[in-house]
């Protein structure tokens, strides 16, 4: 029931309002002019459907793109001005539905990847149209093109909703993140851990949500929420965490600045586990049209009811880099530091982090994506059990996937696997952990 609750509250959250179209023209893409049979000159219906189009003689064009259309293989210019027709007369997902079918055939097209940002950013779809738009920005475009493509992305930012959503299938092989040693020391004498003890691999549902709504008499005031949903079949591993803030965006050129403050709660075996206040301040400079910096630097503060021990206060700060180095190309390079500083000096600790991420898209609709990351956790005074200051090394890697061809109304299918080993100096702390998640996203 909280999944489906969930899941209502997403699609009423979800908005239709559309921007103004981007303008600006762009020369169109070499292959699109070109026809994609061994004769190299134009067909002659091809040439007419562009005449047509460009007349406006639109009653003419619609049966003989239909006719088109129905040849193999379809010419890209039968898939882009069909998108322009449909976007034109304001069915946006026939729209998205044509420009990524040209994608899907060669996803290094630029004119085809603009007009389905501008196609999602109407349809409401708002973060795929921020990552289409940031990865035309890669090309050689006109200054006016690029001044307009800056203030869609500005619009998307400020003034307009947006929704992140995922619904996903999850196995894991170690939840409970138990050690992968059978036997401890503890005290300098060694405990053999008994079967209770031993990872086990469950599968359950997984889902999250990310909603910014900007305030309609002030979008540079906004609110924010997230929320994430985790149930397996016993419920001893269900949890729950959610937050909510209200914040505030000053902007100048293509940077920004924002500032939030609000609450979170978390709860585990449908019990609350801590609660408490955060205040957030994040950033975002354009160095260069490929690439951008992006920092995140907040404070929040944990009451355990349960565990007065572990109460205390995190503050986090994370820079990433942002390169796009080509339409069909992103690559996403971190570094963080966390400090927790709890009741029981024996949980505060000490978190640096570095992560990458890359993503290529492909021929045939595929997107994939690769992220390594690793940090270190060195706790500021003896673990109470063993006596001595435990110290941690992770490191994790994940895979994912995704298929632009297969999708259930704005949601494409996406499988994403992953890798987790924790080292640490006091054995139970050390666990191997592999993951997969299957299931639905809006995403690019």
């Amino acid at each position: 029931m909280k999944l489906l609750w969930l899941a209502v509250t997403i699609l009423l959250f979800s908005s239709n309002s559309h921007a103004d179209e981007v303008s600006g023209a762009i020369s169109l893409d070499k292959q699109m002019q070109q026809d994609q049979t061994s004769n190299s000159t134009i067909e002659p219906s091809i040439a007419e459907i562009e005449h047509l189009y460009a007349a406006k003689k639109f009653a003419e064009l619609k049966p003989l793109l239909v006719r088109l259309h129905a040849q193999t293989p379809t010419h890209l210019a039968v898939y882009f001005l069909s998108g322009m027709l449909a976007a034109q007369e304001g069915d946006y997902p026939k729209a998205i539905d044509e420009f990524r079918a040209m994608l899907t055939r060669d996803p290094s097209l630029i004119r085809p990847r603009l007009e389905l940002a501008s196609a999602l950013q109407k349809n409401g779809d708002r973060q795929s149209a921020k990552y289409h738009y940031e990865q035309v920005l890669s090309a050689n475009l006109p200054n006016e093109v690029r001044s307009n493509i800056y203030q869609r992305l500005s619009d998307i930012r400020e003034r307009l909703p947006s929704v992140q959503f995922s619904l996903d299938i999850v196995s894991d092989s170690n939840p409970k993140q138990a050690t992968n040693n059978r036997v401890i020391m503890i005290g300098g004498l060694p405990y053999t851990l008994n079967d209770s003890s031993k990872a086990k691999t469950v599968y359950g549902t997984a889902m999250s949500a990310d909603v910014h709504w900007p305030l309609a008499s002030d979008p540079t005031w906004f609110a924010h929420a997230y929320g994430e949903i985790n149930e397996y079949p016993r419920k001893d591993l269900d949890s729950m965490y959610g937050q909510a803030t209200l914040g505030k965006r000053f902007d100048w050129g293509q940077n920004n600045i924002s500032t939030e403050i609000g609450g979170h709660v978390s709860s585990y075996q449908n019990h609350k586990q801590y609660d408490g206040w955060q205040v957030r301040g994040t950033g975002f400079i354009r160095a260069s049209p490929k690439l951008g910096v992006t920092s995140d630097l907040s404070y929040k503060t944990y009451n355990y009811d349960n565990l007065p021990y572990l109460n205390g206060d995190m503050k986090s700060i994370n820079l990433t880099g942002i390169y796009v180095p080509q339409a069909t190309q992103r690559l996403e390079i971190g570094a963080g530091f966390s400090h927790y500083s709890a009741q029981e000096q024996a949980y505060s600790y000490n978190q640096p982090l570095v992560s990458a991420r890359f993503m290529q898209e492909w021929q045939g609709g595929w997107l994939t994506g690769m992220r390594l990351q690793a940090l270190m956790v060195d706790y500021a005074a003896p673990d109470p059990f063993f006596g001595e200051k435990r110290r941690d090394a992770e490191k994790r890697v994940e895979f994912d996937v995704l298929n632009r061809k297969l999708k259930f109304w704005s949601f494409s299918p996406k499988l994403l696997l992953g890798y987790v080993e924790r080292n640490s100096n006091l054995e139970l702390y050390s666990y191997k952990r592999m993951y997969a998640r299957i299931g639905v996203s809006m995403q690019f």
